[in-house]
């Protein structure tokens, strides 16, 4: 005879098998064009993943600073929507001491209005708010809000074929204190990169091995190693406006990707250009994201709308 807790599992399994999509979605791909997942500039793509860790290590003109963050992406209609929820995870060393707490847990929503597969373009509104609730220590403790528009192009219109597989990510937000003292900065990153893939494949057609669903190369030799590589450099800044006090804070972080199956991996030197100069010296970043539809495909489930191939618009 059935029991309850059997009709239970059986009930969770049947949910469970109804949420796994009969079509996957390769990550962050427009048309030929896979997109990497940068450091700190937000992507226009709409995916599901988890950024554990994203780990920075900086020298600041009064001591050092570590951060471990963690970023998740959950897509609510197929290349169209998604939320986006990160925390971090904050040490500082000033003068022999170390302070250490959580940042302020930030929650974020994207829409990608355009998508082109013909010309490797998204654009994609976000709006962010930055919640108080981190340590008094480490963390402003204010709310914030940060409209922004983010934006991915490839350059596979090119004539030059070489150019070809260069691609630029960025977004442009304002950020504003709507609680404490009330500071306004306007937030402007950007990303260049290069697809080895992409070389490879439509431009050299020397890739035989090329899995267009995945955008990766077939196989664990050396050559097809080197062939998962997007060597980038990414730029983040942002300047007070209209009265807020201090001054600019740019970064410069030249570093390469490598993408698996289920993960992309990414190292750069963290190279500060403005607002922490007298430090001159060079940090790291280094981060791990997860492709979460790839490694469990019941990630790829959303609430609403359809998975189709061939989703992209003009």
């Amino acid at each position: 005879m059935e029991t309850r807790a059997q009709r239970g599992r059986f009930l969770i399994i049947a949910v469970m098998l109804a949420c796994i999509p009969s079509d996957l979605w390769a990550h962050g791909t427009v048309g030929q064009r896979m997109f990497i997942e940068p450091l700190f500039t937000e992507d226009a793509n709409i995916k599901d993943e988890l950024d554990l860790p994203r780990a920075e290590f900086l020298m600041l003109p009064d001591g050092s600073s570590r951060s471990f963050s963690t970023s998740f992406e959950k897509a609510l209609y197929p290349n169209r929507w998604s939320v986006v929820i990160e925390q971090s995870r904050v040490y500082r060393r000033v003068a022999g001491s170390t302070i250490a707490g959580f940042d302020d847990l930030e929650v974020g929503t994207k829409l990608a209005l355009y998508r082109s597969a013909e010309h490797e373009l998204v654009l994609t509104p976000a709006l962010f708010l930055t919640a108080p609730t981190g340590s008094h220590s480490v963390a402003e403790h204010r709310t914030k809000l940060q409209p922004a528009l983010v934006f991915a192009k490839g350059f596979g219109d090119l004539k030059w074929g070489w150019l070809r597989p260069l691609a630029l990510q960025g977004d442009i937000g304002y950020e504003a204190a709507v609680t404490g003292q009330r500071e306004r900065h306007a937030t402007y990153d950007m990303v260049l990169e290069y697809s080895v893939p992409y070389l490879n494949r439509f431009i050299r057609n020397a890739d035989a091995g090329f899995d267009l669903e995945h955008n990766l190369r077939l196989g664990h030799s050396s050559r097809a190693i080197l062939g998962n590589m997007y060597p980038f450099v990414e730029f983040n800044g942002s300047t007070p406006v209209r009265g807020t006090s201090g001054s600019s804070a740019t970064f410069l972080r030249p570093g390469a990707a490598y993408f698996g199956k289920y993960f992309q991996i990414s190292a750069a030197a963290d190279v500060p250009l403005r607002g922490y100069l007298p430090s001159r010296r060079v940090g790291a970043v280094v981060l791990f994201d997860l492709f979460l539809n790839e490694v469990v495909s019941a990630f790829g489930w959303t609430p609403f709308g359809k998975h189709h191939h061939h989703d992209d618009e003009h």
